[in-house]
């Protein structure tokens, strides 16, 4: 009989040590809460193009079809953010000023155009097309010469196309990125933007447009730049 308080004593340090195993589970299970919780309230990070206001480079992958900094050398953004490269033909403070404003008035022109046809009340694609100039890269062409035009006549900036050897283009886009090419004179420029923006919209928005963007602002008007950028064809043909 004399055994029956040891058998006690070794059930009751069983349960001891039952209890202190819970206990650690619990604080293990407790610490792993917390610690998911501070990782779920870290500040996010910006991904996107362009950059956080710190200036840090920023990564591709928040919105298809941007070029990322390291893909596109910009030396110019216009006001409303378009990124330029215009590999240093615009020697004064004064050109680089006109060709920014000019791609942004070609800018305004397409946007205008294009509020024209969004569904009424569509935020999101309101909210894209506003996005669109921040994620759009613009090179100025520095291998175009002076051509006479087959069909006007006028000698006229343009570079040799891709598309059809022997021929010459005064602008080219990209389909799987924001990227145009256009001439110094930025001929051919309204269209391109057109179709960029377009595209843009197809890839992005919950439900794509409707409305044929592309047919419906294919005539954005030729714009003239601030200075006579003679020999361009535009500075007397197209709106002041």
């Amino acid at each position: 009989m004399r055994a029956a308080p040891a058998d006690g004593v070794r059930r009751g340090a069983a349960r001891g040590r039952f209890r202190a195993a819970i206990r650690r589970a619990s604080a293990a299970v407790l610490a792993l809460a917390i610690s998911n919780a501070l990782v779920a309230c870290e500040p996010a990070q910006s991904t996107g193009y362009p950059p956080n206001e710190t200036g840090a480079p920023a990564e591709v992958g928040t919105r298809p079809l941007q070029l990322s900094p390291t893909e596109f050398a910009t030396d110019l953004v216009t006001p409303a953010g378009i990124r330029v490269k215009t590999n240093g033909q615009y020697k004064t403070e004064a050109a680089r000023k006109a060709a920014a404003l000019a791609i942004d008035r070609y800018w305004n022109e397409v946007r205008s155009c294009a509020s024209g046809v969004e569904r009424p009340g569509d935020t999101d694609v309101h909210d894209l097309t506003d996005e669109f100039p921040r994620y759009l890269a613009v090179e100025i062409a520095n291998n175009w010469k002076v051509v006479e035009g087959p069909a006007t006549h006028h000698r006229m900036q343009a570079f040799p196309s891709l598309e059809r050897r022997g021929s010459w283009s005064t602008a080219r886009r990209r389909e799987d990125a924001l990227y145009i090419v256009v001439v110094p004179e930025l001929n051919g420029f309204g269209p391109q933007m057109v179709n960029e923006l377009n595209l843009w919209l197809m890839k992005n928005a919950n439900v794509p447009p409707t409305a044929d963007l592309v047919t419906a602002c294919a005539s954005v008007a030729c714009l003239r730049f601030n200075y006579n950028n003679a020999p361009s064809q535009t500075w007397n043909e197209c709106k002041q």
